[in-house]
């Protein structure tokens, strides 16, 4: 038996250590001289020393490390295991997040001009604004519908904030899809025509502040810092303007996926005469607010395999469709090997057109996805039953 002096040495853990371990239950003494107070511990005890100091350095917690002591079955020990496992890796992609965002500092201070645009990913709020929605020939126009508006509204009314809300999702030069906006205090009188909107900011919004000289430059530096955490963005862009010049752009972002989609079972068909028919792709957004008829924000979308598509009687399959039933059409995806996938749909009326959403998330090689899926609007232009044997492929 050795006194706990003596086993200090033997494990090289301070005395001091060995006590408190010992009130915690980890490393109970074999013997206590009743009349002394002296602890005893068996040579064995120095296997419990060495797993305590490995599990410590594994990052086990000493609550932790006392129920691995007590673990008596193997199965309850790799629960243990298996938990701190998904516990560092999560800390492993903190630790890589910070690390591509400190590469994207480091790059922009060499490669540029010194200027550095730090981009943050926190919850939203919300704004009260008067707003007018259109398509502006130049973004000057909108802004110019923000000075106008702020002569029109009441000087009581008005906030100390402007907003700019960029829908479009791609570079153009001319005809933007843009929403002029007056912050405002209180109602918008009856006689003015702007609508009352609260801006929310739900979620995880990605925000950066800086210039108005420095807006392009600004958005160039939030949108590669959003692609190299792997974040996608799932709606429009906020450009908040404050009265010293300083300007906010929000966007709302969510994090990729790492997995894919799980293997659907088809299900009985259930008929949907609404989707009965042909529909031609009118656009690709992240998000339905962002679609307006006969304003496609996607160039590939005409360009895509998905410019026609049928619902043919029965529910039956053609093609790389794997068939349909009420709300949902089966595809193929063939990552990491091929299985079925329930893909939903959704059917409005817009403007007199029958129109369909159908959530289409991307898919990558290392198997991950894209957690809020893409949405592919269709347009239906026949009402004429087909069959999937009748089902052309079209020309290129």
């Amino acid at each position: 038996m050795y006194k706990i002096g003596e086993l200090s040495q033997l494990c090289h853990i301070p005395v001091k250590t060995l006590r408190y371990y010992g009130s915690e239950g980890l490393l109970v003494p074999d013997e206590i001289d009743r009349f002394t107070g002296y602890r005893y511990y068996s040579a064995s005890r120095l296997a419990d020393c060495n797993r305590i100091i490995s599990l410590k350095e594994l990052g086990f917690s000493l609550e932790e490390i006392k129920k691995h002591l007590d673990a008596n079955k193997d199965e309850d020990i790799l629960a243990l295991v298996e938990a701190k496992c998904a516990e560092l890796a999560e800390k492993s992609k903190e630790i890589s997040l910070q690390l591509k965002k400190l590469n994207h500092i480091k790059k922009s201070l060499s490669e540029g001009d010194g200027t550095m645009f730090h981009m943050a990913i926190r919850s939203g709020d919300t704004i009260r604004v008067a707003f007018q929605r259109r398509i502006y020939a130049a973004k000057a126009d909108a802004e110019a519908m923000v000075e106008q508006m702020k002569t029109t509204l009441p000087k009581q009314l008005l906030g100390k904030r402007t907003v700019i809300v960029n829908y479009e999702i791609e570079y153009r030069e001319s005809n933007f899809d843009l929403a002029a906006c007056v912050e405002i205090m209180d109602r918008v009188p009856n006689s003015l025509e702007y609508e009352e909107k609260t801006l929310a900011f739900s979620g995880e919004i990605a925000t950066l502040v800086c210039n108005r000289e420095q807006l392009d430059d600004g958005y160039h530096a939030m949108l590669t810092q959003i692609h190299e955490i792997d974040y996608q963005i799932i709606g429009a862009a906020y450009e908040i303007y404050y009265e010293d010049g300083t300007v906010e752009i929000k966007t709302p972002v969510c994090k990729k996926v790492r997995c894919i989609d799980a293997p659907t079972e088809k299900q009985v068909f259930e008929n949907d005469e609404a989707a009965v028919g042909k529909w031609e792709i009118r656009d690709i957004v992240p998000s339905k607010e962002q679609f307006v008829y006969g304003h496609s924000k996607c160039t590939d979308a005409q360009s895509s395999v998905w410019r026609e598509l049928y619902f043919p009687v029965g529910g039956e399959p053609y093609w790389f469709l794997k068939g349909w039933t009420k709300g949902f059409l089966y595809l193929m995806a063939t990552i990491p090997e091929p299985h079925i996938v329930a893909n939903p749909y959704s059917i409005e009326y817009i403007n007199g057109k029958t129109i369909m959403f159908l959530e289409i998330p991307r898919r990558y090689a290392d198997g991950s996805r894209d957690a809020i899926p893409r949405l592919m609007v269709f347009e239906k232009v026949s009402n004429q039953s087909v069959l999937a044997k009748n089902i052309q492929i079209p020309a290129n």
